[in-house]
């Protein structure tokens, strides 16, 4: 029976990486195992046979208990309690997770268990996605679908818009997370996977479908991303890569410049996106667009939620009150509510001091994933450990991409992965 159990947590975990692409309306197959799982555990425990699962000890977990006890704190101060108890929600699910891995996987057998199941899963996402940017199908559980109404979910009414622009949103890819922003989120945290493997066909192919998800999903945020991901890399692989890759980026940058042009003026609306992508960035960064394009609005939400955390004085304004926030103003671009960028998101809704502990957190655990990849000396850790940092540091560029992550469960396994691999480290250098 503990096997049994134990194939019904790995099954659990394959319908997190599915989440909303399986499911109808707002309850997924996710949901459901999740229950079913837990009904399981509880009677198999009360009969004495439940434990497939033993205490975690990384005090990164730590963290996490205090992360959810400041928002289930900010109850008092929300300015929102609806959203605050919503955010609640994801906020429990994500730090079971993390929970509940790192309680099974206590051994690299037990890593490498959950590694194959989340492998199998997102290759066939990637599959999926590749489907609905070059051919006609489409999950049918996706908003781009004819057959969304069947699964509870609203579809996108292409009549709207022009016919040059249904045929532009209708080869976006959105897989099993329902829009192409976060689908591209996804796609880029795995990529390290692929940079890493030992197999070049698997980098080749790996790296080669990513890039073309992103570039059909049009996410320049997420193709960035991508971009600092290939550098951390060449970073990692250390001074014998760095040279190569120094020649071959002056090389591309030659090319790029001699022909940004062209490319910006591209019949190709997806090779003129991106294009752009290096004006796009900087107008972000370092000009105010007045117009309420992407970059404007995405601009005024920033504006509009630091304005209300100053207004707290750092305290936050309560779990999911940011979006509370962009409502009350009736909205950017008369639509959007949520931040569309995650750090400020969590900036303004836990405030400075935690927001800052997040941050201190997130470097600390992705400093860890480093110096495990610098001092193992066998292949396991040093491909696990080394893609992780380098999702990592990706995830901190592509997280502003997608409207909101805080229910986008693959991050909640990156966290977990993350921490279970330096935990496992850690207890193999202790048994040597």
């Amino acid at each position: 029976m503990r096997l049994s159990l134990s194939k019904l947590f790995l099954f659990l975990l394959a319908t997190a990486v599915m989440g909303s692409g399986i499911g109808y309306s707002k309850i997924y197959l996710f949901h459901v195992v999740l229950a079913v799982f837990l009904i399981v555990w509880f009677f198999l425990q009360v009969d004495g046979r439940g434990h497939i699962f033993h205490k975690p000890k990384s005090t990164y977990l730590y963290f996490w208990y205090v992360f959810f006890g400041w928002y289930a704190l900010s109850i008092i101060w929300s300015i929102e309690l609806l959203y605050t108890l919503r955010y609640l929600f994801y906020l429990t699910i994500g730090v079971s997770l993390i929970y509940l891995i790192n309680a099974y996987i206590n051994s690299r057998e037990r890593y490498q268990e959950v590694f194959e199941v989340l492998r199998v899963v997102f290759v066939l996402a990637i599959t999926i996605a590749v489907l609905e940017a070059f051919t006609p199908f489409r999950l049918p559980t996706s908003p781009y679908s004819e057959y969304a109404a069947f699964f509870g979910r609203k579809a996108i009414d292409f009549l709207q818009f022009e016919s040059s622009v249904q045929t532009l949103i209708q080869s976006a890819p959105t897989a099993f997370w329902g829009n192409p922003n976060n689908l591209s989120v996804v796609m880029v945290i795995i990529s390290p996977f692929f940079l890493l493997s030992k197999k070049i066909k698997w980098r080749i192919i790996g790296l080669l479908s990513i890039t073309l998800i992103v570039m059909m999903a049009g996410s320049r945020g997420a193709f960035i991303a991508l971009v600092f991901g290939i550098v951390m890399y060449v970073y990692l692989k250390g001074f014998r890569y760095i040279l190569p890759a120094v020649f071959l980026g002056l090389l591309l940058s030659f090319a790029l410049v001699i022909n940004i042009d062209k490319l910006k003026n591209s019949e190709n609306v997806r090779v003129a996106e991106l294009a752009w992508t290096g004006q796009v960035l900087y107008s972000y960064l370092f000009e105010q667009e007045e117009s309420m394009n992407s970059i404007g609005a995405r601009q005024q939400l920033v504006r509009n939620g630091l304005g209300a955390l100053w207004e707290t004085n750092g305290l936050g304004v309560g779990g999911g009150g940011s979006q509370a926030v962009q409502e009350r103003v009736g909205g950017v671009a008369g639509r959007l509510s949520s931040m569309h960028n995650f750090w400020v998101e969590v900036l303004v809704d836990a405030g400075v001091v935690m927001f800052s502990i997040f941050m201190i957190w997130y470097g600390l655990l992705s400093f860890e994933l480093y110096r495990v990849y610098r001092l193992a000396r066998d292949r396991f850790f040093k491909y696990h450990a080394g893609s992780l940092f380098i999702t990592m540091m990706i995830f901190l560029i592509a997280a502003v991409s997608a409207s909101s992550v805080i229910y986008l469960l693959p991050m909640w396994l990156m966290f977990a992965m993350a921490i279970s691999i330096v935990n496992i480290y850690k207890i193999e250098k202790k048994l040597q």
